[in-house]
């Protein structure tokens, strides 16, 4: 029997995956999941995954699946159907390769006791027990070397905390539904990174994001290294498109595209002059001794041997953000036929 007035809505857009389940199966074991709505947004190719999904709609009358696609727009257009059919006053939305924590309607809810609140975001945390490539591709992102977006994938902080829009992370965050409403959805234009640019005019018309780091789930990031080069590739594509889509320029985001920029330049030049080839080999000296800093600081917090390997992700990771923006720039939408079969948390 579906509840007569959800305490949250909880929707899911998806590409059919076999993870789908294990997302359903978490959020059904949730303390609240009697109250909750769950919605899943996409159609299900899979006859087996089908078939899991409609057993549990069986056993839990709350989840709902709604068959749709879309040629453009796609994940988009399925928050879209999503929180319009939502009937609770707060609307979240998962990503169906996560795993939730028994707590975490509770912890997403719990901010908007404050009215000024508008949307909350949580943490996405990397499970211990991913394979190598995939434990290591998460740690990457929760380094300092991942700047201020580091914090999106780690739960340090003890308190809820107010944050800029740039803070939201699409695989874990919810909206009063009024202010998906105010903000006219999510645009359909505008996609991946979709959310992002729906956080940055939320906060433009005066709603508060706050992020709760209580409301962690755990996500499972690409599990080769040719993902993990394409996922970044995918995110700084996204902020491109993000500041010509009208969002206010963080110019720390545009420091990869800086980098690549010099190596390309002092490569070009180090075989002709002896300045280029000394400032080439300084600019990579420097960068790497930052690199191993940060290392060494996740390896002291980690404490596994094998999280060291992140030193030679790093530096890949900043290559393909830096050259994804370089490549938006002059070549608008080029990586779009990449990302349409991905789903991942945003730059």
């Amino acid at each position: 029997m579906l509840p007569a007035q959800p305490l949250l809505s909880v929707v899911i857009p998806t590409l059919g995956r076999a993870i789908l389940v294990q997302t359903l199966s978490s959020l059904v074991r949730t303390t609240d999941a009697a109250r909750l709505e769950i919605i899943v947004a996409g159609k299900i190719p899979d006859p087996a995954v089908a078939a899991a999904v409609a057993d549990l709609q069986a056993q839990h009358p709350q989840i709902q699946h709604l068959p749709i696609s879309f040629p453009k727009g796609d994940s988009s257009e399925k928050k879209n159907a999503g929180w319009r059919a939502a009937r609770a006053g707060v609307v979240a939305f998962l990503d169906d390769d996560v795993i939730v924590e028994a707590d975490w309607p509770q912890r997403i809810l719990e901010p908007f006791r404050d009215a000024q609140v508008g949307l909350v975001s949580g943490p996405s945390l990397v499970p211990d027990t991913l394979p190598l490539m995939a434990r290591l591709a998460g740690v990457t992102l929760a380094s300092k070397a991942a700047g201020y977006v580091a914090e999106r994938y780690t739960a340090e902080r003890a308190e809820n905390f107010a944050a800029k829009w740039s803070n939201l992370i699409g695989c874990n965050m919810a909206f009063r539904k009024n202010v998906i409403e105010k903000i006219g959805g999510f645009d359909v234009a505008f996609w991946p990174g979709e959310e992002m640019l729906a956080a940055f005019r939320a906060t433009q018309a005066g709603h508060t994001l706050v992020f709760a780091p209580g409301a962690a789930l755990q996500h499972f990031p690409r599990a080769t290294f040719r993902g993990f080069l394409r996922q970044m590739h995918g995110y700084g594509a996204t902020r491109i498109r993000l500041i010509r889509a009208g969002v206010e320029r963080e110019w720390t985001t545009l420091i990869p595209a800086v980098w690549v920029a010099s190596l390309l330049l002092l490569g070009l030049a180090a075989p002709f002059t002896r300045w280029a080839l000394w400032l080439l080999g300084a600019d990579l000296a420097l960068y790497l001794l930052a690199a191993l800093a940060v290392t060494l600081l996740k390896l002291r917090e980690t404490g596994r041997a094998c999280d060291a390997l992140i030193f030679f992700l790093i530096p890949c990771m900043h290559l393909a953000y830096g050259w994804a923006e370089w490549v938006e720039y002059f070549r608008p939408n080029a990586d779009l036929g990449l990302n349409k079969k991905e789903s991942s948390c945003k730059p």
